[in-house]
């Protein structure tokens, strides 16, 4: 699934030299493996750079590609220089355009980072630009209505580029609905009964700048050994063994037109089943229904392009298409969206203290579960 590899499960900031190293990878991937070693080579401008407008501070990768006619490739990646632009002599930074004109210009400047587990045979170093998302009334903003050119000048004086939109929020729904304004989760209340038989209506509005999006529901459960706890609920926080866990529940993924608004209802009985078809049946463990998190993720054209060309063909003699959306250069600089994000939602404990999670109803709620899949061992 093509949101897998951007799990909110984890914070974002340390994956990002392995995120931007594997699109990177993926990015020449897709070019011919035949190479001529004593064919002139010509220097080439990578970019990879997924923005999220979630996040305040925003990351790019930028390096070259090129083969010296006189040394072996291997022995020209270990040197560091080699891989990257002379920052002295390169120049990087986004213009926001808005209506004809420049609005604003943020410029990106380079910083190092390691490699966890080191590079290998190459350096263990990657090299990144960031740059900060402009502040509206003492917050951080990206304007979806704006396009946000990248430039990059490097010291051989070729201007490398790309556009996009960031994808937006939505926030024409009433005050007090989840940040951004275009999902409603089901009411809270007590807790969600997903024993009944009616479901329960997921509101999603479409953000602009959007061509692809998933909804899912993580569903949270406590798993313990029955011999570690004395007899009746709930298990004590400090209950040896007690362990919290979750359970992917994709919803509903698709194509569609942004800022469209739609319903989607979701039923107990399909997440009982998934769970039945998923989770071990072992007599000692027990387990009991936490609640539920809804998620959203969103893409925008040219990541949801950059996806589909690079999926694994279904023949090995097959050739992939390329996409790349940078002039004068090679990679991707796109927009996405997730919610909730863990590096930025700031609810304690997450994932409790968000505003996409929703309790189960104990008792009645779960019994449906229960009774139909006793081997489960779910508690009251």
């Amino acid at each position: 699934m093509f949101w897998s590899t951007f799990s909110p499960n984890r914070p974002l900031a340390p994956r990002l030299p392995r995120v931007l190293l594997f699109l990177s990878w993926l990015a020449l991937g897709a070019c011919s493996t035949v190479i001529d070693v004593n064919a002139p080579w010509k220097e080439e401008t990578i970019v990879t750079a997924l923005i999220d407008p979630n996040d305040a501070v925003h990351y790019l990768r930028i390096h070259k590609a090129f083969l010296d006619p006189n040394r072996n490739a291997l022995v020209v990646a270990q040197i560091r220089d080699s891989l990257y632009h002379d920052i002295a002599r390169t120049s990087v930074w986004v213009e926001v355009w808005k209506n004809g004109f420049r609005r604003d210009s943020l410029p990106c400047t380079p910083f190092d980072t390691l490699i966890q587990g080191g590079g290998g045979i190459f350096p263990d170093t990657v090299r990144l630009y960031r740059f900060y998302s402009p502040l509206v009334n003492g917050k951080p903003l990206l304007d979806s209505s704006a396009e946000h050119r990248l430039q990059i000048l490097t010291p051989t004086g070729q201007m490398v580029s790309a556009s996009m939109f960031p994808i937006g929020s939505n926030n024409s729904l009433p005050i007090g609905l989840p940040p951004g304004g275009w999902t409603v989760p089901p009411p809270n209340f007590s807790g969600l009964n997903w024993s009944s038989n009616g479901g329960h209506a997921l509101n999603i509005r479409v953000p602009a700048n959007t061509a692809r999006y998933n909804a899912s529901v993580r569903a949270y459960y406590d798993e313990w050994c029955v011999d570690s706890v004395p007899p009746g609920p709930p298990p004590h926080p400090d209950t040896p063994g007690l362990k919290l866990k979750y359970l992917e529940w994709p919803i509903t993924n698709n194509g569609i037109n942004p800022g469209t608004a739609f319903v989607t209802r979701i039923y107990g009985r399909n997440l009982f089943s998934l769970m039945n078809a998923t989770l071990a049946k072992e007599p000692r463990t027990h387990r009991r229904l936490r609640g539920t998190l809804f998620h959203f993720y969103w893409l925008d054209e040219p990541f949801g392009t950059y996806l589909q060309v690079t999926n694994s063909s279904p023949s090995m003699s097959d050739v992939k298409p390329t996409f790349t959306n940078i002039v004068n250069g090679y990679g991707l600089f796109a927009s996405r969206r997730q919610l909730p994000n863990p590096s930025t939602d700031t609810a304690s404990p997450y994932p409790f203290g968000s505003p996409f999670w929703r309790q189960a109803l104990g008792g009645t709620g779960t019994d449906s579960l229960r009774l139909k899949y006793p081997d489960l061992n779910f508690q009251p």
